[in-house]
């Protein structure tokens, strides 16, 4: 025969559990994904193209600019460590379908212009923006002239020879069609 303190410790018992069996349900319920799948992140196509040095040193970077239509709103913007340096990476996530020239003047260097393309906006599961087609990955030599793509391509890397190039022109974007128009063969 079972006594009443019995009984009242096998009923604390059992809302124990019970409050256990309904904070576990709930704690797993809270934590499932909702709407995207949680290797979804993983998945993705890459929607930024980065522009940096080979190592850790700020190549002299004195001006950038964007120009196109798929360029992001804003002014360009420049990144380092904050500790040793300040500006020796630059992040560029297209905003529409189409291409983006980030211009770049280095300190002893001729004016660069690097081409990027973005195509149409991404499907895939629950991924945004636009990914990049092609490079997406450019190489500033701290101790060279020629930037270059991932795998050693500089197709993309135009340097802006145009003796008429100026400051102004770098900044608003003019440049690049200047220089478009001179090295242009008709195609």
């Amino acid at each position: 025969m079972k006594t009443p303190r019995r009984r009242r410790s096998l009923r604390r018992l059992l809302y124990a559990l019970g409050a256990a069996v309904v904070g576990v349900s709930a704690g797993v319920l809270t934590a499932a994904p909702t709407g995207c799948s949680s290797s979804c992140g993983s998945n993705c196509p890459i929607n930024t193209a980065v522009i940096e040095t080979d190592i850790n040193v700020d190549p002299g970077i004195t001006a950038l600019a964007f120009n196109g239509p798929a360029c992001p709103t804003g002014l360009a913007q420049c990144r380092g460590d904050d500790t040793t340096t300040f500006c020796n990476h630059i992040y560029v996530t297209g905003t529409a379908e189409g291409t983006c020239d980030l211009l770049i003047a280095i300190a002893g260097r001729e004016p660069m212009a690097i081409r990027l393309q973005f195509g149409p906006r991404t499907t895939v599961g629950c991924c945004k923006g636009f990914p990049v087609v092609g490079d997406w990955h450019f190489t500033i030599p701290v101790y060279d002239a020629g930037i270059y793509g991932g795998d050693g391509s500089t197709e993309a890397v135009r340097v802006l020879t145009d003796a008429g190039v100026t400051d102004a022109a770098i900044a608003d974007g003019s440049a690049i069609d200047a220089d478009a128009a001179a090295t242009s063969d008709g195609d």
